[in-house]
């Protein structure tokens, strides 16, 4: 696969989002092999169980640092992205590690009131999961800096196809969650001997308290603002665990997907975008990005609009019918399109405007819990997914007017206006038909 590669150009932008649709495509198969074999939906429901919990206690400082990381290579010699890398890498392992402590020591009381009185899934697995796992996740974005996008999509090939089978094969052998989750443990490992190959040839074995204390004094608020504002998946999966059974989480989980593309190949083109936007003149960059959010924009609004279309009918074929109503909780999730292609964090985020994001971060998780708990109690489980889609359509906006007043940046030098208020109305116009008149 790496050598076939050769013979295509491919750019950090690009590699960064196949690398990401490679990645949720083995989670989503994964998925599907454990819905068609014997697993059962109370097993899924824990394992699910487990994936949300590693996240829950990870994903906010490893987003903000590995945010930050693309900023502060920019314009940095080949000596110093090493020094910068290794460091990267120091303080993600050293957080990795009071992560994984915590979530073992945290284990009882997790379950008594955040898991409905249900036992974590296997707490020493689970810490080990963390250890091994977090500190890989800034594999891909090494390559990014070193501009070797080839690699990437080599590293995403490998890893992600052995997890396809080591993870999602088992339990059509029979075996049942503790294999499973002792699998994705495996994996994890081979990610972490992988980084530190990758470190070996990227990095430059140097601790520098400047990097260091730059890193937490600008990545801090980004990481606070990501806890609060990219919480949602978490808030919504906690407030299903805490109020109804692991079955009703394998659904709600198996639902709230979002459009497969939207959320992979916007973080991705966010991502690569940073270190561009990062200077003080962006004219010339602006133009490009708005070029890519065009392109992205005719990438993900047709394909949504199929899918909203076909997901009632798909959802009992694809997996079972005991997951037809996770396609009405995927319909809603899938109008978070919405809010994924406006992309005011990435202006505020390359230009160092951090602080701005963990008071609008604060207002969506407000927000986010508020009316999830409050619709959740009025519909049911869909009122999670609406909680949330208002929750994040609430924070852009909010980014956007704060974009436009601290960088005298307004939407339309980012964003094709015209296109977008169009093609929002006829998805908007899509969804009412399809979950007001049609499944009615």
């Amino acid at each position: 696969m790496y050598f076939r590669l050769k013979k295509f150009e491919l750019s950090n932008v690009r590699a960064l989002q196949l690398f990401q649709l490679i990645r949720y495509g083995s989670l989503f198969l994964i998925g599907i092999l454990f819905s068609k074999s014997d697993f059962g939906q109370t097993n899924i429901g824990q394992y699910e169980t487990f994936t949300l919990l590693a996240g829950a206690f990870t994903f906010f400082w490893i987003n903000g640092f590995l945010k930050v990381m693309m900023p502060l290579s920019a314009g940095k010699s080949e000596d110093e992205q090493k020094v910068l890398i290794f460091n990267s890498a120091l303080l993600i392992m050293f957080f990795s590690v009071l992560a994984a402590i915590l979530s073992f020591s945290l284990s009882t009381p997790f379950s008594s009131i955040l898991l409905n009185g249900n036992q974590m899934p296997m707490p020493l697995v689970l810490s080990g999961y963390i250890l091994f796992n977090s500190p890989s996740l800034i594999i891909e974005y090494i390559y990014l800096i070193n501009n070797k996008p080839k690699k990437t999509v080599a590293y995403g090939t490998i890893v992600f196809g052995l997890q396809i089978v080591t993870v999602g094969l088992p339990p059509f052998l029979g075996y049942g969650l503790n294999v499973v989750l002792l699998a994705l443990l495996a994996i994890s490992v081979l990610k972490f001997i992988w980084m530190i190959i990758v470190l070996l040839q990227y990095a430059k074995i140097k601790i520098d308290r400047t990097i260091i204390s730059e890193y937490l004094s600008t990545g801090t608020p980004l990481v606070i603002s990501t806890l609060l504002g990219s919480s949602a998946s978490y808030i919504d999966g906690f407030i299903v665990t805490s109020k109804f059974s692991p079955d009703e989480l394998a659904i709600f989980k198996y639902g709230a997907k979002e459009l497969p593309l939207a959320l992979l190949l916007a973080n991705s083109l966010n991502m690569a975008m940073l270190p561009r936007l990062a200077v003080k003149n962006m004219s010339k960059a602006l133009v490009e990005f708005r070029s890519e959010v065009y392109r992205l924009h005719w990438t993900l609004i047709p394909l949504t609009i199929v899918l909203i279309f076909s997901s009632h009918w798909l959802f009992p074929i694809i997996f079972n019918p005991k997951f037809q109503e996770s396609a009405s909780i995927f319909n809603i999730t899938l109008m978070l399109v919405i809010s994924r292609l406006l992309f005011p964090q990435t202006l505020l985020t390359a230009q160092k405007e951090t602080r701005i994001q963990v008071w609008a971060s604060l207002f969506e998780i407000i927000i986010n819990v508020s009316t999830s708990i409050w619709l959740s109690s009025k519909i049911g489980i869909t009122g999670i997914a609406y909680g949330t889609f208002i929750a994040y359509l609430f924070e852009k906006l909010f980014l956007m007017v704060a974009c436009k007043k601290k960088l005298k940046i307004g939407p339309a030098e980012y964003l094709p206006l015209k296109t977008y208020f169009i093609s929002t109305l006829l998805l908007a116009a899509t969804f009412i038909f399809v979950e007001f008149v049609i499944m009615k």
